[in-house]
C-alpha cells in the first residue's frame, strides 16, 4: 500500500455485469489449487450495491493501509457505482 504495508485485502466495487464478471472469475479460480495457494493470506470482498448495511459489511474492520479498492465499470455513468 501507500505506506509500504503489503496489500492483503481487495474490495471490488461494481454493479450488474461489472460485479458478476469479476465474481465469476473469483469463484472459478477459488477451487484451483495453484490459485488458492497464491491467494493464501489475502481476501477479496465485493461491493455490489449501495445498501448501507452491505457497504458496512464489506468495508467494516478493513485496514486502509493494506486494502486496495478497485472500481469496475464499463462506462462510469452507472448511478450506483458513482454513489459508492
Amino acid at each position: 500500500g501507500a505506506t509500504g504495508k503489503p496489500i492483503n485485502t481487495v474490495v471490488a466495487v461494481g454493479i450488474g455485469g461489472s460485479f458478476l464478471g469479476p465474481e465469476f472469475v473469483f469463484e472459478a479460480l477459488r477451487t484451483d489449487p495453484t490459485a488458492a495457494a497464491a491467494a493464501a493470506g489475502r481476501s477479496l470482498k465485493f461491493l455490489a450495491n449501495v445498501d448501507p448495511v452491505d457497504v458496512a459489511r464489506a468495508l467494516g474492520g478493513l485496514d486502509p493501509e493494506s486494502t486496495m479498492v478497485i472500481v469496475v465499470s464499463k462506462t462510469f455513468t452507472t448511478a450506483e457505482t458513482m454513489l459508492n
